[in-house]
């Protein structure tokens, strides 16, 4: 697995909320270990196997499949928007941004501390726009995939931590050709993914830490 992990500075970018997620440090190429092996094991999947709709999957509350990071897909790919909520209380800070393919996929994982289980917004948009702002992200890639992290509140945020800034970050693996932060606004956090074309996605969150997991289907 390649892994590129990179840490980005505060600047708290305004952006309204558009379409609505392999470690920290160097990890083997199977799987990420989290402290806890409690695992919670959730009933509902995450992404529609409908490869053609454009409808949202929406799932009530976010779910925290286990604590593990598994090097195989954890359920079907499709190309619907999904939707969850955060649990109550939620309040997460970002901590790490890592990419990394394997055999059949590559993956995305935005990682963090605090406390609860992250809620997101995610799916393609044809143009990458900041949240609040409208205003273009740059990005590379012909294919765009938009995540919305939510349950980050604005001011929980340190200005002095390099994850906060915005802009494109150095990462890149297999199809996935850029990561941008586009900022965080009032508790909602925004990433766009840039990828060679449209590919088949599943979105899923683990705990001990809490992250949220996209895979590409390659």
């Amino acid at each position: 697995m390649n892994l590129k992990s990179r840490y980005v500075v505060p600047v708290t970018v305004v952006t309204a909320l558009t379409l609505g997620s392999c470690a920290g440090a160097p990890e083997n190429n199977a799987a990420d270990q989290a402290p806890s092996t409690t695992a919670t094991t959730a009933t509902t999947t995450l992404t529609s196997a409908a490869p053609t709709t454009a409808t949202t999957t929406v799932i009530p509350t976010a779910q925290a499949l286990s604590a593990v990071e598994e090097a195989t897909p954890v359920g079907p790919f499709g190309t619907d928007r999904v939707q969850a909520y955060p649990a109550p209380g939620t309040e997460l800070v970002i901590s790490d941004v890592r990419v990394g393919s394997h055999d059949g996929f590559d993956r995305v994982v935005f990682e963090f501390s605090g406390t609860g289980t992250p809620g997101y917004v995610a799916g393609y948009t044809p143009e990458p726009l900041q949240q609040a702002s409208g205003l273009p992200v740059d990005v590379n890639g012909q294919a765009f995939f938009e995540v919305m992290i939510q349950g980050t509140p604005m001011g929980m945020l340190s200005p002095d931590d390099a994850l906060v800034q915005t802009g494109p970050m150095d990462l890149a693996s297999g199809n996935i050709q850029g990561v941008t932060h586009g900022g965080v606004f009032e508790a909602d956090t925004q990433y766009i993914v840039g990828l060679d074309k449209q590919r088949p996605f599943n979105l899923h969150v683990l705990e001990n830490p809490a992250r949220v997991v996209v895979d590409f289907q390659q």
